[in-house]
């Protein structure tokens, strides 16, 4: 595998892990809120499923998380981050593509529609408005700070551990709260696979959403929940795996 760094048009150098394949597909992978390229080893264990069946592989740090430039979280900067992983992608000889993305992630996946991108693999995805008690996430000193700076710094806590903290604002909050669900899904072009948890009342949550949502995405598109178990699906990986790969066999084959 190859450490690779990718140039957004702001100017952002990210961070990533590229490992070819033996035809003109490709994965990229978009990490959650805060995380990295490795997803807590999700995506190294996805990743390498994928390159076994034949598909080249792109794990990156979005810009201001793991070893990417630094900058201010948000969805705005993670949509240019994927484009521009794509573009790379393509001009390495990968112009058939797959986004698998987790969590915050999926909101940039969602948004950012490269055009060598022709389907979706959604885990834990956020598909509409969702209320988060955010006093019992962040400190309040935290929350102070982004009351009157309107920005707050969040110690790393990924294993790799390469940076000392990630910057996020007030509109990194509202990325994840305020979404518009026609709006969101209604742009969505590619078949998009939905694999969610239901093994708590938030999970329940975004399943309910998602499921009142399906009718707005391009046809085809299909949500699966894994009985049991947890928002991370790190204990259900193996099933994540064999779902992903049959349906990239059916909309991206390798």
């Amino acid at each position: 595998m190859a450490e690779v760094s990718i140039t957004t048009p702001r100017g952002v150098h990210l961070a990533g892990t590229f490992e070819p394949g033996p035809g003109s597909t490709a994965v990229l992978f978009a990490h959650g809120f805060l995380s990295d390229r490795h997803s807590s080893q999700r995506f190294d264990i996805l990743a390498d499923a994928y390159r076994a069946a034949g598909y080249a592989t792109l794990q990156i740090d979005f810009s201001g998380c793991g070893a990417s430039d630094d900058d201010v979280v948000t969805t705005a900067g993670q949509v240019e981050d994927l484009r521009s992983a794509s573009a790379w992608l393509a001009e390495e000889g990968y112009p058939v593509q797959a986004i698998h993305a987790h969590s915050f992630g999926t909101l940039a996946a969602l948004r950012a529609h490269p055009q060598n991108v022709v389907t979706l693999v959604l885990t834990g995805a956020l598909t509409g408005p969702m209320s988060y008690p955010w006093e019992a996430i962040f400190s309040t000193h935290q929350l102070d700070e982004l009351e009157q700076h309107g920005l707050t710094r969040v110690p790393d806590d990924n294993a790799a551990k390469v940076r000392e903290y990630s910057v996020i604002s007030r509109e990194t909050l509202a990325n994840y709260s305020l979404n518009d669900q026609a709006d969101l899904l209604g742009r969505a072009r590619v078949p998009t696979l939905l694999i969610y948890a239901d093994s708590d009342e938030q999970q329940t949550e975004l399943v309910a959403l998602a499921r009142e949502g399906l009718h707005l995405l391009p046809e085809g598109s299909r949500l699966e929940v894994l009985e049991g178990a947890q928002h991370g699906l790190y204990d259900r990986i193996d099933a994540v795996a064999e779902l992903a790969l049959k349906w990239f066999a059916v909309h991206m084959p390798a």
